[in-house]
């Protein structure tokens, strides 16, 4: 019989180090690259792409300022809603704010305005000049917008991976990065959505032609270019490869697919509903969400296993001298399906006198203390030291 003996403290440390190295957690975002041609590029597309928006609004901005006013205010809220999950779903190490702003703003200002406008434009004219008007009208969305707006969407995640080659490293940073991307453009194609809207009404009763339009959006939010954007960068990154991330091209491609098979079906409701009028347009709805739910949960199991494993090497050494207990590191760092099995045995395990609201804290304050040490490469710093005594705080609370 052999006996096992557990992993030396230096070989733990160095461990801890190479998963910040890797995964590039804890690493800072830096947009003034000058010397970087992506920095140049990316300027260039959103200088082109407020240009164009402020020649589409200024000249009708007089006229249709209720409607725009409504827009903004909607499609704001709107905005911040979905930030928020998104910020809630970046549960590992969390997406530098100037790098989603910059994916934001990429997706919001240039990708629609400099790219899918003249593009949808281009293509749908042709579909008309080949197939004629009628099946223009029935499939020129559903065989456009897949192809312009996905892939001017990912012309600036690429651009944001050469800003972040070191920020944007797995597909759970394509998930959360692409789901920015997509979020801006979403939010600008509703307020021109709004817009249209009240030019419809030729001007009259702008806000509530608006709202109608933010409400119909907004329940049917799921399929959306959040969530489009998200998987098809997921797939990009899987297909182009990181130090972290080894090429999968079969799942890069199955991610990518299923995102545009997603955003070209729902383009394409009214004609594949056909006869069946309202509950075919549901029944494609109900079809739409299902894919895209269920390609989002394998994207976020396969992509979150890795994700785990490191958050495991950056607490296996906290585990060693007391800082938490090896229960509280798998309640935060195993298997997806037992984590709520582990989570409740961590609570139950919690020390003596220590309570299970402080014990929950206390798990919340253990990835806390994970991105501290990120942040600071793995040595000593303030705020781990902050974050450990916090931890003994809450152990010492009753």
């Amino acid at each position: 019989m052999t006996a096992t003996t557990a992993p030396r403290e230096d070989d733990v440390l160095q461990q801890r180090r190479d998963a910040i190295e890797v995964s590039g957690w804890g690493a800072p975002f830096r947009f003034l690259q000058p010397h970087n041609a992506c920095f140049w590029v990316y300027l260039l597309l959103v200088g082109a792409g407020l240009w164009k928006l402020l020649e589409i609004a200024l000249p009708t901005a007089e006229i249709f300022a209720q409607a725009n006013t409504t827009a903004v205010v909607t499609s704001a809220l709107f905005g911040l809603v979905f930030l928020l999950f998104l910020r809630w779903s970046d549960r590992f190490e969390k997406t530098p704010g100037r790098l989603a702003v910059a994916a934001f703003i990429g997706g919001g200002i240039a990708a629609p305005w400099a790219f899918a406008l003249p593009g949808n434009a281009a293509m749908m004219d042709l579909y008309a000049k080949l197939f004629g008007q009628a099946f223009a009208e029935d499939w020129k969305a559903g065989l456009t917008a897949p192809f312009v707006e996905e892939t001017s969407k990912a012309v600036f995640f690429v651009l944001l991976l050469g800003l972040a080659p070191v920020v944007i490293r797995t597909v759970y940073d394509g998930l959360i990065v692409g789901a920015y991307v997509g979020l801006g453009f979403q939010i600008l194609e509703d307020m021109l959505y709004g817009q249209n809207a009240a030019a419809q009404h030729f001007g009259t009763d702008q806000a509530s032609s608006v709202l109608h339009t933010f409400a119909l959006r907004a329940v049917a939010g799921i399929p959306s270019h959040a969530l489009y954007t998200a998987l098809f960068c997921a797939g990009l990154v899987y297909l182009i490869g990181t130090v972290a991330q080894p090429r999968r091209i079969g799942r890069g491609i199955a991610l990518i697919a299923a995102s545009m098979l997603a955003h070209g079906i729902w383009d394409s409701m009214s004609a594949l509903s056909g006869p069946l009028g309202g509950i075919g347009v549901l029944a494609v709805m109900l079809l739409v969400t299902v894919l895209l739910l269920a390609a989002l949960m394998i994207a976020i199991r396969l992509g979150a296993g890795r994700e785990r494993g490191y958050l495991r090497a950056i607490l296996q050494p906290e585990v060693a001298n007391g800082t938490i207990t090896d229960a509280e590191l798998e309640a935060v760092a195993g298997e997806r399906k037992r984590r709520k099995h582990d989570r409740r045995a961590a609570i139950k395990a919690r020390p003596e006198g220590v309570s299970r609201r402080r014990e929950k804290h206390v798990l919340t304050a253990t990835m806390d203390l994970a991105h501290d040490l990120a942040a600071s490469r793995g040595e000593e710093s303030v705020d781990v030291a902050l974050s450990r005594s916090e931890i003994a705080r809450l152990r010492g609370g009753h």
